[in-house]
């Protein structure tokens, strides 16, 4: 009897409204503005965002927050796009007078590395029209030390699958 083999192709559906914000603050600070000025009740979620790096041998956790908005029946998500991490030992100071001498130096990686100047990830699963999308991002645009506020097309992204959030 012969063998049959079936293999399925899956595409993850990126439906879900990206927005970029650049801003100073920490993600608890930012959090507590967006919660204040939007009406919202982001809480920090009980997992990060878990990212491996040069062959599992660096991991980084990303702050995340979620809140459900219950007027648009909306899952909201608010990502931190950088982390510091200690580097590798055998990273420290490599090539230099000073390699092999463990100096706990700490570097910055980014979850979506095509956007190292965005800070923080807003991500609206649900529909959200487009009068809603202009209020929000004016809203966000208002609040005090956010240097800039935009909405990212995430097909242009080459490493969108990054921010797909297993829950």
């Amino acid at each position: 009897m012969a063998k049959k083999s079936l293999s399925i192709d899956f595409e993850y559906d990126y439906n879900f409204l990206l927005i970029g914000i650049c801003s100073p603050l920490k993600d608890y600070t930012i959090c507590y503005k967006l919660n204040k000025t939007l009406n919202k009740s982001f809480k920090r979620s009980k997992l990060d965002v878990l990212m491996n790096f040069t062959d599992a041998v660096e991991e980084a956790n990303f702050a995340q927050f979620e809140c459900w908005d219950e007027q648009y029946q909306n899952q909201w998500y608010l990502l931190a796009n950088k982390c510091k991490i200690l580097c590798s030992d055998e990273n420290q100071n490599q090539g230099t007078i000073f390699d092999g001498l463990n100096q706990n130096r700490k570097k910055t990686k980014h979850l979506v590395p095509e956007n190292p100047k965005v800070d923080f990830y807003i991500q609206i699963h649900g529909i959200y029209n487009e009068k809603a999308k202009k209020a929000l991002i004016k809203h966000i645009k208002n609040i005090d030390r956010i240097v800039s506020v935009h909405e990212i097309d995430i097909n242009n992204l080459r490493s969108k699958e990054n921010l797909i959030i297993d829950e």
